[in-house]
């Protein structure tokens, strides 16, 4: 696959998914309606994820010339992005919906691989043996769940996303890995061309269409280029480090305040910036800052030997941690958090009637 056949396919699909979002901009098709939980402040189409897969099918399809693994990958994509067009149109239960992401996620494993080595502490690289396919669905899983959480502010994901991909993208080139390298610059491409429609003010989401396919292609991507040892598995969970460390802190607190952690809230820590006074401009500039920062300790990461590689990824966990207890205080202190729920009150047993 020429890099001149890749560029063409990119630029066509920036180009398709801008024509295709400025037309579903322009309608209330699956218009999302502001709630107490909502950042934004009118109803705005939630239909970006069919501007953006439509062109990445079309022009990843034409770059793909029949290659059996490449058509498997676009083919698992468009079920991700049909179970959260579903989503959209009507919201499925949380247990069908987890049960929908841990089939995607195992078809994947059954028609193209897991993840076998990794690197290790002080190890080097491990093999998973038998857990390599258990491993791989859940960072899947996992990963389009962390990539739908983080949906909630304009031009976050998507700007996280065209990042994240690009680099995957040089990498996976430089590695040999034509075919991955074109998935993830085309895939990159088509959310550049919603990112006007997305940012700075917001005409159109992505919904969770969108965000259920590019989370799973992404996660699918940075498998399929630590597969073919093209690159090391920690790369792409480097990049999205901000998102991931995101994610588990918000979880992390919400538990230690015994919240129900299935139930939608906005307590996220972009969430809380933007609660606290932020712009979105602010709040995605900062994000896309990190993962710019993060996408650079991954390359430094590579390059060190496999039992060197946890040190950037546990650096960064590092860093952000102060930040992000900053965050949090100030939240508190700003009455911004659902308070802690106490223990349910044991029930009072009735009197138990005396023996006749």
């Amino acid at each position: 696959m020429s890099a001149a056949l890749i560029l063409l396919a990119a630029g066509g699909a920036s180009i398709l998914t801008f024509v295709c979002g400025r037309f579903l901009s322009q309608r209330d098709w699956l218009a999302d309606k502001p709630g107490p939980r909502s950042s934004h402040e009118k109803a705005t189409p939630r239909t970006g994820g069919i501007a953006v897969m439509t062109a990445f099918f079309i022009a990843a399809s034409g770059v793909s010339r029949l290659d059996p693994a490449t058509l498997k990958f676009i083919a698992l994509t468009a079920g991700a992005f049909a179970l959260g067009l579903a989503d959209d149109v009507r919201p499925l239960p949380a247990a069908v919906k987890l049960l929908g992401q841990m089939l995607i996620a195992s078809l994947f494993v059954i028609v193209l691989g897991s993840v076998s080595v990794v690197p290790a502490p002080f190890v080097g690289e491990v093999t998973l043996g038998i857990f390599a396919p258990a491993l791989t669905v859940f960072w899947i899983v996992a990963f389009m769940n962390a990539y739908n959480f983080m949906d909630g502010a304009n031009g976050l994901a998507a700007t996280a996303a065209i990042f994240a991909l690009s680099a995957l993208g040089v990498a996976a080139a430089g590695g040999g890995e034509a075919a991955w390298a074109g998935q993830s610059i085309i895939l990159a491409a088509a959310i550049f061309g919603f990112l006007p429609l997305n940012f700075p003010k917001a005409r159109l989401f992505l919904g969770d269409g969108g965000s259920q396919a590019i989370g799973f292609a992404a996660a699918a991507l940075g498998a399929l280029v630590a597969k073919s040892e093209a690159g090391s598995a920690l790369f792409l969970p480097t990049v999205f480090m901000p998102f991931l460390f995101d994610v588990a802190f918000t979880l992390l607190h919400r538990s230690a305040r015994r919240q129900k952690l299935a139930e939608a809230h906005n307590e996220h820590l972009y969430q809380l910036l933007i609660r606290l006074g932020a712009s979105h401009t602010t709040v995605t500039s900062i994000y896309l800052a990190l993962i710019a920062l993060a996408t650079l300790a991954a390359i430094f990461g590579a390059a060190l030997p496999a039992s060197a590689q946890f040190i950037t990824p546990v650096a960064l966990l590092a860093a952000f941690a102060a930040p992000a207890i900053i965050i949090f205080n100030k939240a508190k202190a700003a009455g911004l958090l659902t308070p802690r729920a106490l223990p349910a009150k044991p029930q009072a047993r009735p009197f138990a009637r005396a023996a006749e």
